[in-house]
């Protein structure tokens, strides 16, 4: 079994894993470091030590990033965690390459420590990234989080160099405004989502980049997200509403858009695809699985190996 495709809703070990129109105009605001520093929330991420790897900052595109832009784009592809089985999952290398090989969206889970700095994490504790035992990030400050590495373990290439953790400070700077953004808080308590809508917040017109993204049950979220006029997914897997037949009925009326494994049956997909909003598949690993969502009718997919399926489409 591979370890780099976790169902969020069970904290399992898994197998391989359009709205009104609001074009993003030009003119908006140049943000930059100073903004993030001068946003509620993020008085600790600005006082942390600088730990993560930092790259050159790509040039702002000449078209601002755009949600229904995106949805109206046939088979657009998000990257999962950047690319979590090429390269040192939510790493900033990896937001890096998954952009420069043409994902439309970049995907990030994130995690906060005692000292207040979001990151880049998918899971509660650092022990399938970076090999420790038990180190919960909310036990720990980011100076000792940021003398860990993410491991290659779960990608392709095994040899590769392990990776700095990313803040979202260093996400938002090089990415916000930038490309779509899928923001998961994870583990993180409820009573903390505030403080990563504000740290949102600082980066002008979140509400073209930014989508809200949670397991299908976690509706607070999709909730935070309406209030903020951001678009939300909610994914599950067929198991899930294998599980609790009124999963959906229950969940998927808060989502904007919802999300199924590639892998369902047929009889799932027609099911959340008659619900009547855009339907992404997770978490794609082939260009097999590619074909399989756009006969499905997937709107998009959440691509866990770029490398292999971004050159296969058409």
């Amino acid at each position: 079994m591979r370890v780099d495709e976790v169902d969020v809703g069970r904290g399992e070990e898994r197998m391989s894993e359009p709205t009104s129109g609001r074009a993003g105009g030009a003119g908006r605001a140049v943000w930059t470091r100073r903004a993030v520093l001068a946003g509620a929330g993020l008085a600790a991420v600005g006082a942390a030590a600088l730990g993560a790897e930092r790259l050159a900052a790509p040039a702002r595109a000449e078209v601002p990033p755009d949600v229904d832009r995106l949805l109206a784009t046939p088979g657009f592809t998000v990257a999962h965690r950047g690319g979590s089985r090429d390269w040192p999952e939510m790493s900033a290398f990896a937001y890096e390459k998954a952009a420069a090989l043409g994902a439309g969206a970049l995907e990030v889970s994130l995690s906060r420590t005692s000292d207040g700095v979001w990151f880049g994490l998918h899971d509660g504790t650092l022990d399938r990234t970076s090999g420790t035992q038990g180190f919960k990030a909310v036990e720990h400050t980011w100076e000792e989080v940021a003398s860990y590495r993410i491991s290659p373990a779960g990608t392709r290439d095994r040899t590769q160099p392990k990776r700095p953790y990313a803040r979202l400070e260093e996400l938002l700077e090089r990415w916000g405004g930038r490309r779509v953004l899928f923001v998961d808080p994870k583990a993180v308590a409820t009573r903390f989502h505030p403080e990563l809508v504000a740290a949102l917040r600082t980066v002008p017109s979140s509400q073209d980049w930014v989508v809200a993204k949670a397991p299908l049950a976690t509706t607070s979220w999709a909730d935070a997200a309406r209030r903020e006029g951001w678009r939300s997914w909610g994914f599950c897997w067929a198991r899930d509403l294998d599980a609790d037949p009124q999963l959906l009925a229950r969940a998927a009326g808060s989502w904007d858009l919802l999300g199924l494994d590639v892998g369902a049956p047929d009889a799932r997909w027609q099911q959340v695809l008659g619900l009547g909003r855009p339907v992404l598949a997770h978490v794609l690993t082939t260009p097999d699985q590619l074909a399989r969502a756009r006969a499905l009718g997937a709107a998009g997919a959440v691509v866990s190996d770029l490398v292999a399926v971004l050159p296969a489409r058409s």
